[in-house]
């Protein structure tokens, strides 16, 4: 896998947009660098020898900056880690706190340890690390070799001067490091608000838009399509009984037949006018849109999501809130009152709505047609425009509505 590719899996752009990572990267790499820099100028072994003008020290010294920088992206790293890793991150902050006190830079400890710990801890536990480390920095380097006898006044002026050196070097850098990232959190939780505020008011516009165009269908559905069909049906029967009384005249005839062509016209172009009624593209987050509709349905809705949100274009998210939001207006038209069980569940494939609703017993002699009214039949023709499928199962007792559709290549 090449470096860019790995940059670009959705797990490490979503760790490299952390807010504490890039301040602990920043100022743990500025602590390493500090240490190289230093260690150029300052022998721990023979103070009369400048180590910037070996090659050897310094390619020596640039591969160990190098190795402690690359071994603080590790640890830093996305993932989860098991206890050998554990262990041997461990291992490497004591061997570091080591090498580092031992070479006159006790400070370095401070400006590298508690950084990249604060990547775990919390702020306390942090300070509390910070403190220890200090004492224990201090310990080791009164423990190297030649043991200081804290006889002399230069030894208790060298050990106060190490310690205010220490403190400030290592305090200073924590404290800036600590005020960027508080920084870089509040920002991004602003940041994350701003998105979270301006996806809601969306998706209310969305929703209200499509609530109104929803109900302009259903009412041009129900009644001026009711109406027609009556008015269609009463000619027939007209007609009818035209016929049982014996009655010729071909004027009634050629009007009753008018009647019933312009009524079956006015049908056909009604329906026309319901399904360009279309809805604008649901861009704002599905999952909370389908809680919208299904906390405001006037019927009682069970809904359950499965798993975490998926990411999907807009024509899905669209397809899977019309396919619930047709399905409760059929359980309310057929069974009004009665509770709705709806459920979304995905894998790896395909993504499945089910709604189920008992069955009304003052509507326990309706039928549905196979393929479902003028409602469900755009919705069919949706969904297989996207490559899925519509279901309609019922028995004495439940109706129950399947949408299926596959994952998109993109997703």
């Amino acid at each position: 896998m090449t470096a860019r590719a790995y940059l670009n899996r959705p797990e490490v752009r979503a760790f490299l947009h952390r807010p504490r990572v890039t301040p602990i990267v920043l100022f743990a790499g500025l602590g390493v660098l500090t240490t190289f820099l230093r260690s150029l100028v300052i022998s721990p072994v023979d103070t009369s020898t400048l180590p910037l003008l070996d090659a050897g020290h310094v390619l020596l010294r640039v591969l160990v900056a190098g190795l402690g920088f690359a071994a603080v992206l590790w640890a830093i790293r996305p993932g989860q880690r098991g206890r050998p890793e554990i262990v041997l991150l461990l291992l490497a902050t004591l061997v570091f706190s080591v090498l580092v006190v031992w070479a006159d830079r006790p400070a370095a400890v401070l400006m590298v340890t508690p950084i990249v710990a604060r990547y775990w801890l919390t702020l306390r536990q942090t300070l509390g690390l910070f403190a220890a480390l200090f004492v224990g920095s201090l310990l080791t380097y009164i423990l190297i070799p030649p043991l200081p006898t804290f006889t002399s006044p230069d030894e208790w002026s060298g050990l106060l001067g190490l310690v205010v050196v220490t403190l400030t070097q290592g305090g200073f850098t924590y404290a800036a490091f600590e005020f960027m990232l508080q920084n870089e959190e509040k920002q991004e939780a602003l940041r994350r608000a701003y998105r979270e505020l301006h996806a809601y008011q969306a998706l209310e516009l969305q929703h209200a838009a499509l609530e109104e165009r929803a109900h302009l269908s259903r009412e041009l559905h129900d009644t001026l399509g009711h109406q027609l069909t009556a008015l269609r049906l009463e000619a027939q029967r007209v007609r009818k009984l035209q016929q049982r009384a014996g009655g010729t005249d071909p004027r009634i005839t050629v009007s009753l037949d008018n009647v019933m062509a312009r009524s079956g016209e006015a049908l056909e172009q009604l329906q026309e006018v319901v399904s360009t009624l279309k809805a604008p593209q649901l861009d704002g987050t599905l999952y909370q849109a389908l809680r919208d509709l299904a906390q405001t349905w006037p019927d009682p809705v069970t809904l359950t999501l499965e798993g975490e949100e998926p990411a999907l274009p807009s024509s899905h998210k669209l397809a899977l809130y019309r396919g619930l939001q047709e399905a409760l207006t059929n359980a309310h038209k057929h069974a009004p009152d009665q509770p709705v069980a709806a459920r979304l569940s995905h894998d790896r494939r395909e993504l499945r709505l089910s709604v189920r609703n008992p069955r009304c017993p003052a509507h326990a002699g309706w039928t549905e047609h196979p393929r479902g009214g003028a409602g469900l039949a755009g919705l069919r023709s949706r969904l297989e425009a996207l490559g899925g499928s519509l279901q309609v199962t019922q028995d004495e007792e439940v109706f129950e509505l399947c949408l299926t559709l596959p994952f998109p290549a993109q997703a």
